[in-house]
């Protein structure tokens, strides 16, 4: 059967449109663009008219591509702006007149969906932690082969972190300090539930980390299959935090393999990771490109096998 996966996240709009058949999944197309859906949420409760057009031009575009493709089924889904918007129905009844229906996520079947689908596809010896750092929220899984032991949605994403603590462009040492010293402090309390003393894998998922990837790679164009699997290392989120926490907003756009939207929001994902690496003594995560529209994929694979 073929399928496509539509993932509305407070940041970005991403598609994936594969064949599922015997469990498995057989990408066949995956695209995307920011369109900031949660800008001001945080702030104001509500969903921008603006957010909401440009989100609906992208879903315009995706929709052509879902009838090329000859897609036999649609799932769409959305994720923390709209859990927290109070007219987030305003927004779905949007997205229902292009005939999708999009259905708002738990942030425990967010976690738990990412979760499986790296743990699925990777296959790894030891205990795993999946980190989906998003625009509004940012999942943390950890388990054991497929099962789940812990996870916790921590409030907080890109966008959620540059509007509230980057105040100055470039960033202030102020604006740094306040920032990181808030992350410290949520993942400490994440912490708390996870025992760390086994050996564990680390596979960071969403924008941030790939991004890591394309810089470094200086990739004119995008490049999947180098990007997926790569080893990222402290040193690496190091070199390039330091580098963008330097720059302007305008100076980062420039920068060869990172995307002009994630120019502004770069800098709290790297000090999330960066964070992220210390707090839990990990020395290089996994770049993963299997998230919530591979978690999505596979749920459906499975669902087929079963009949």
């Amino acid at each position: 059967m073929r399928i496509a996966i539509i993932d509305i996240g407070t940041n970005s709009t991403r598609m994936l449109i594969a064949d599922v058949e015997s469990a498995e999944v057989k990408p066949l197309l995956k695209t995307g663009k920011v369109t900031r859906l949660g800008q001001g949420v945080k702030r104001s409760g509500y969903i921008l008219k603006e957010s909401m057009e440009r989100t609906v031009e992208v879903l315009k575009e995706f929709k052509d591509l879902i009838d090329n493709y000859r897609v036999e089924k649609t799932v769409a889904v959305t994720t923390e702006a709209a859990r927290v918007a109070k007219n987030a129905d305003r927004f779905l009844e949007e997205v229902g007149k292009l005939g999708i229906e999009l259905k708002i996520l738990s942030d425990k079947e967010e976690a738990e969906l990412v979760y499986i689908a790296n743990v699925h596809a990777f296959k790894p010896k030891v205990r795993a932690m999946t980190v989906d750092l998003g625009g509004g929220s940012t999942e943390i899984a950890y388990g054991e082969e497929e099962n789940l032991i812990y996870y916790e949605s921590l409030k907080f994403g890109v966008v959620v972190l540059l509007e509230s603590f980057i105040k100055s462009d470039p960033p202030s040492s102020d604006d740094i300090a306040s920032l990181e010293s808030f992350i410290k402090d949520k993942l400490l309390s994440f912490g708390k539930n996870v025992d760390v003393s086994y050996p564990f894998e680390v596979y960071g998922v969403g924008g941030t980390i790939t991004s890591v990837v394309a810089m470094e790679e200086g990739m004119t164009v995008y490049d999947t299959k180098k990007v997926h699997g790569y080893n990222v290392t402290y040193e690496l989120i190091i070199k390039w935090y330091e580098k963008v926490v330097s720059l302007t907003v305008e100076d980062r756009k420039r920068i060869v393999g990172l995307e002009a939207g994630r120019a502004d929001v770069i800098v709290p994902g790297l000090a999330f990771f960066k964070v992220f690496c210390e707090v839990f003594g990990v020395s290089n995560v996994t770049v993963s490109e299997l998230g919530l529209l591979y978690g999505l994929a596979l749920k459906e694979a499975r669902e087929c096998q079963k009949g």
